[in-house]
């Protein structure tokens, strides 16, 4: 099949399917023509639309609709009202949902972010893969944005975590010591908090995924509320806490 390419209205040409059979859907990627990283964030959008589609072994069901903003002004204002964010934290530089990706350039993040390096390309790599996750995931739920889904913030974030590739070696091996040392979240809502939050979480979701498979955690991304996804797994709150810490603790 040729090579799927678009002309964008800026002049980035985009081929997300580049060498691929029978490609599913193209990635809408949409970056100001005089920002010096188009280039590499377009091959890094299409290796992230490979990575997920791979972990998920699935496909996007709809157009990846991404952006790249210049400035965190822009960035902030790509927000919904509905979401009530207002400004943004420093650390802030990506959200996806179903319906877009707001990403700001990694150009501006010596100037305008904190806690990243823009001149790590894997890291870059897997803020973008992140969020692409973030996308998949909300094509597949019905709330499409995550919106009542906070109590299931956790498993949201883990999975990006996890399927992004930021569960490394290193984080988990943080995650591991800090457990060991007995900081460990007493309920399913402070996964995500605090320093060991990307480890605590990806290691959590991790640990659903050897546990019940790919398949079955597949079928997890159409939850939104915390007692069904627990009812789906069989387990309460305090008993996936407790296994996932005993699991953590014998790898």
């Amino acid at each position: 099949m040729p090579a799927m390419k678009k002309f964008l209205r800026n002049g980035l040409l985009v081929a997300a399917c580049l060498g691929r059979i029978a490609c599913a859907h193209d990635i809408d990627l949409k970056v100001p023509s005089s920002d010096p990283v188009r280039a590499e964030i377009a091959k890094m959008a299409e290796k992230g639309q490979r990575q997920v589609e791979a972990f998920f072994h699935q496909r996007f069901t709809e157009v990846i609709h991404m952006t790249v903003v210049p400035h965190r002004a822009e960035f902030d204002a790509a927000f919904p009202a509905s979401w009530g964010m207002g400004k943004t934290e420093c650390w802030m530089v990506a959200t996806g949902v179903a319906d877009f990706l707001v990403m700001l350039s990694p150009s501006a993040w010596k100037q305008e972010t904190c806690e990243h390096n823009p001149d790590d390309a894997t890291e870059v790599q897997r803020i973008v893969t992140h969020e692409l996750v973030h996308v998949f995931h909300g094509q597949h739920n019905p709330s499409r944005d995550f919106t009542g889904a906070d109590d299931i913030g956790w498993f949201v974030e883990g999975l990006a975590v996890l399927a992004s590739g930021q569960l490394d070696d290193a984080r988990l091996s943080r995650t591991v010591d800090a457990v060991r040392a007995g900081d460990v979240p007493k309920a399913l809502s402070e996964v995500w908090t605090g320093p060991n939050r990307y480890g605590r979480a990806g290691s959590l979701v991790q640990y659903l995924d050897v546990k019940l498979g790919r398949a079955r955690l597949r079928e997890l991304l159409r939850v939104v509320k915390q007692p069904e996804l627990l009812a789906n797994i069989g387990l309460t709150e305090q008993q996936l806490l407790r296994d996932w810490q005993a699991w953590l603790l014998s790898r």
